[in-house]
C-alpha cells in the first residue's frame, strides 16, 4: 500500500473497503466489493459492516470444520 493509499483511507470513507486497499483475504468477499462503492446508502453501510466482520466469521468456520463430530 503506498503513501496516497494510507492517506486516502483517512479522506474517504470507501477507501479502506476498495479492492487494492483490502488484505488478500478478504479480497473476494462480496460484502466488501459492495462496501467499496462510493456513498452511504443502508446497502453499503450493511456491506462495510460485513466486510469488517467476514474474517472472524471464516476463523469461526475454520474452526468448526476441524472440530470432531
Amino acid at each position: 500500500m503506498s503513501l496516497k493509499d494510507k492517506l486516502e483511507i483517512g479522506l474517504k470513507p470507501d477507501a479502506p473497503y476498495r479492492r487494492d486497499n483490502l488484505p488478500t483475504f478478504q479480497q473476494d468477499e462480496p460484502a466488501c466489493q459492495v462496501a467499496a462503492t462510493p456513498g452511504d446508502a443502508p446497502e453499503v453501510r450493511r456491506a462495510r459492516v460485513e466486510c469488517a466482520e467476514a474474517p472472524k466469521r471464516k476463523a469461526r468456520q475454520r474452526r468448526m470444520k476441524g472440530s470432531p463430530s
